[in-house]
Order: structure tokens, then sequence, then C-alpha cells
């Protein structure tokens, strides 16, 4: 009677003791696989070593610091936050504030847009829009604009307009090179470069270009050219906007046969090394780059001097009155 009573205790007939508690095992799944179940509780495929804790031992940053898991699970969690993907905490302020590190971050956002060189003063008073490959102020959120109005009416305000693109047009002879561009420019739409107010470069004229040939459909777009004399050489500096500047480009190389000039690389490697300690510096090193040089007939020679220079428009009755005490 012994050796029976411990064969029976020994073994269990699983299919007999599944039969028997059927319904258990039922609820059982209805627990696991049940899709109503509270949102972020995960039940079927591989979990996390977070999701693998009951809720209320759940703690925040769980994910990258293996701290917040309790001590028994740190090692099992160890693997798992070694392939998450966070990005380290980011320096203070401070830290990010500095002289130093604030010029190496205005650089590194100048590599798509280009900033001018009031940008700092109107990002903290204007809408920025990106527009042309610059950073621009699109309006102001200060409620400024009675006394704005006020002052170029009365006195004189100041505009920054230096993402115009400059390019200057240099030739021996003023009368050959008017005659060259002249099917830029129609006489009856809008004064030409023989303008005779403009020849001595006392003025700045306003002009609209034309394809050749093409007018009044082929228009361009607007622009604004001033002459001046270096040397023996007279030269002629078109201001057109940046959306019309590779059209005019392109229709010069065409008119006038341009061809690149050779560009020299600098071997020198303490100026390829010096880190630059202003903005200013910066884009003094940026210079060669942006520089394109072209030579033509007759010895006509183009140069593309976009963000190069600095072009401010002033606006008001007193505008030159206040040039004129700037420049004593």
């Amino acid at each position: 009677m012994e050796s029976d009573d411990l064969s029976k205790a020994r073994f269990v007939k699983v299919y007999d003791y599944l039969e028997e508690r059927a319904a258990q095992v039922a609820d059982l799944l209805q627990v696991v696989d049940n899709s109503n179940l509270v949102s972020g509780e995960v039940t079927k495929g591989p979990r996390t070593a977070a999701q693998r804790l009951p809720r209320h031992m759940r703690r925040r940053a769980m994910a990258y610091d293996v701290r917040r898991f309790p001590k028994g699970l740190r090692n099992y969690a160890a693997p798992f936050l070694a392939n998450t993907k966070h990005r380290k905490k980011p320096p203070s302020r401070y830290f990010r504030r500095r002289s130093r590190n604030l010029l190496l971050n205005y650089i590194r956002r100048q590599r798509k847009m280009v900033w001018l060189e009031t940008h700092i003063w109107h990002a903290k008073r204007f809408h920025i829009v990106d527009r042309w490959g610059y950073r621009l102020p699109d309006r102001s959120f200060q409620r400024n604009f009675r006394p704005c109005y006020r002052d170029s009416v009365r006195h004189c305000t100041v505009r920054d307009k230096s993402y115009l693109s400059c390019i200057l047009i240099s030739h021996s002879k003023q009368d050959e090179l008017i005659a060259m561009l002249s099917p830029l420019c129609v006489n009856s739409a809008s004064p030409t470069f023989a303008f005779k107010s403009g020849l001595d470069g006392r003025y700045e004229v306003s002009t609209l270009i034309y394809r050749p040939g093409q007018y009044p459909r082929g228009l361009i777009g607007p622009a604004r050219f001033l002459w001046s004399k270096e040397g023996e050489m007279h030269q002629l500096a078109i201001w057109i906007h940046p959306s019309c500047r590779d059209q005019l480009l392109d229709l010069l190389k065409e008119l006038l046969e341009l061809s690149d000039e050779e560009q020299f690389e600098d071997d020198d490697d303490e100026k390829s090394t010096t880190v630059p300690h202003t903005v200013e510096e910066w884009r003094l090193s940026r210079l060669r780059v942006h520089t394109h040089n072209w030579t033509g007939k007759h010895g006509i020679q183009v140069q593309d001097l976009r963000d190069q220079l600095v072009r401010i428009r002033l606006y008001g009755p007193l505008s030159v009155s206040i040039v004129s005490d700037a420049l004593k």
C-alpha cells in the first residue's frame, strides 16, 4: 500500500490535470493576450527591461539611466541601455554662452544660410525668415510702426540691404563697355548704362534689365548701377536681387564671352589652420571662396562680390546730413 501511495504522489497526469484546470488557463490567456489592456502595457513580442517591471516600479528616465532600475535588475538592464540612441546631456547655458563657444555656434549656424551683419540685432527684435539663401528680418514683433513711419517722414531710418548681390564689371574704355551692355536695357522703359547723370559716378541709377531682343516680356529684374573709376579702369557696379542674380551672370557670360580665371589655392598652412577669434575674421577668411573672377573679350573683367559688401540704405529727409556728420 505504501508503494502505491508513493507512485501516485510522484507522477501527475498532465492531460487530466489541464482538463480539470482549463477554465483557469483560459482566464490566464485572456489576461496576457487581451487587446483592451491599458495603453502602454506590452503583452506581445519582446519587452524592454523597463517594460518587464510592474507599473508602480517604473520611473522617469529609465531609458538611459541604469540607476533608475532596482539594484537586482541593473546588470540585466545595462545591455539594453547600451544599445539605445539618446543624445548626451547638453552643456549648461553659461558654458554655451561663453564668447569662444558662442562664436563657434554662430559659425556653425551659418553653414546653410548667410547672416547679415545686423542679424544678431534683428534676431532679438524681428521675425527671421529664410529667403534666397539668407536669414532676413521679415517683420517686427514690437509695436513701433508709427515711430518708424514718423522717423522716415521727419528724420531718418536705416535698412540693411546687404543681401543684394554686387557684380563689378571693369574695362579701360567706358564707351565700349556701354556699347557691349546696351542690349540689356531699353531706353523707353528705364535709364540705360549711358544715363548722363550717372556717368560721372555721383548718382546711383535704377534700371530694368531685359534679355536682349525680348522686350517687354524678357524681364530679368530691377537693378541699380554706379559708375566709378580706379586708375585707368572704368568700373560698373550692378546691384541686383539674389533671386535673379544667376540669370544675369549667365547672360553676361554669353554676352561678353566670359571665361573663368584660374583659382590658385593658398598653400600657407598657417592661414588654413588659424582659428578665427571673431565673426569678422571668419568672414574675411572666406572671401576668397566667394569671389569669382571672369575675363572676357577686349580685356573685360567681371567679379562676383556677393556677401562681401555691406549695403545700408537710409530713408528720410535728414539722411544726407546724418551721413555727412558720420563721415567727418
